[in-house]
């Protein structure tokens, strides 16, 4: 499934992608063991910000997830499912249950 994260906040969408990046860190025994979220500018039409999964070692990097402005809220979309605790977990302690909301959007059959 994937879910959409939705923040009411007055933060710009970097600074939420920011916020979600810093708690999905983890730096392993070996000097090159390191996988972090980093939030990137879109290249893309229109304002956003995209949070891609990177591994040291390697250059690709993977989407995670699009991150956005609509109305007084900070969107974070596309997400999976699994990866859900990685969202909830820095946005609750950051902005409170009460601020945050989500979607859950079936696969289609």
């Amino acid at each position: 499934m994937t879910i959409w994260f939705y923040v009411k906040t007055a933060d710009d969408p970097k600074k939420v992608a920011e916020i979600v990046g810093k708690f999905n860190f983890y730096k392993g025994e070996h000097p090159e063991d390191e996988y972090s979220w980093v939030a990137e500018k879109g290249k893309g039409e229109g304002e956003y910000w995209e949070i891609k999964g990177k591994y040291a070692p390697l250059k690709d990097q993977t989407l995670i997830a699009l991150t956005y402005r609509v109305g007084d809220s900070v969107v974070l979309s596309e997400v999976e499912d699994n990866l859900a605790p990685n969202f909830l977990d820095p946005l609750f302690e950051k902005y409170g249950f009460d601020r945050v909301k989500w979607i859950v959007v079936p696969p289609k059959k």
